[in-house]
């Protein structure tokens, strides 16, 4: 069972001088994330390393990324990562800063206090169940549209049709546990073709 985050959480550590700052926030993509390291960055623009792990759901599966922002190859973000994936966590980014103190830690040394800080910020964010969320597409005759969009409007808050002269199509995004219901509906419209994007 995969678990997302309750909170955004921050933890600070001091480890031989350096201090760690962890944080954990929610994200939907790599880009999201990366717009939020960078951001980081700019706030912390002294700090010595912004290293980081993202998981996000796509379509059920769960995709890491993560950059160990110039420490030692494997030394940060991997470590960060495998705590994430320890906690059974997706669509989350932790962002682990580090001020160095003037003590190396060596490989084991920085591989230690990357997950440690992770997991401390992480415990700190709790956990609830994640629902996967589906990208899905619809495609039917310009004159079902109006049954589309009734359909639509009870699975989206808001709905970007695509229109041609022999077609229109919509991109949406539902949570996985109202497929069957979607699907469902969307049968009794004629000439319409419901597919993962």
């Amino acid at each position: 069972m995969a678990y997302q985050i309750k909170q955004t959480a921050e933890a600070i550590q001091k480890i031989k001088g350096s201090k760690f700052i962890g944080r954990a926030y929610t994200v939907y993509s790599r880009e999201e994330a990366q717009d939020i390291v960078r951001n980081i960055e700019s706030e912390h623009k002294k700090a010595s390393h912004v290293c980081w792990a993202c998981r996000i759901d796509r379509n059920g599966e769960s995709l890491g990324y993560s950059s160990d922002a110039g420490e030692p190859h494997g030394s940060a973000g991997p470590p960060i990562l495998s705590v994430i994936e320890r906690y059974d966590l997706t669509n989350i980014l932790c962002v682990v800063i580090r001020y160095f103190g003037g003590t190396k830690l060596g490989i084991g040394g920085l591989i230690r206090a990357y997950s440690g800080v992770a997991a401390e910020t992480l415990a700190m964010a709790g956990r609830v169940k994640h629902i996967p969320k589906l990208q899905l597409k619809i495609t039917a005759k310009p004159h079902s549209y109006s049954d589309v969009l009734r359909v639509l409007r009870k699975y989206c808050d808001s709905v970007h049709p695509n229109f041609s002269p022999d077609q229109i199509s919509v991109e949406f995004e539902i949570t996985s546990d109202k497929f069957d219901e979607l699907q469902k509906d969307v049968g009794q419209i004629p000439t319409v073709i419901l597919t993962r994007s």
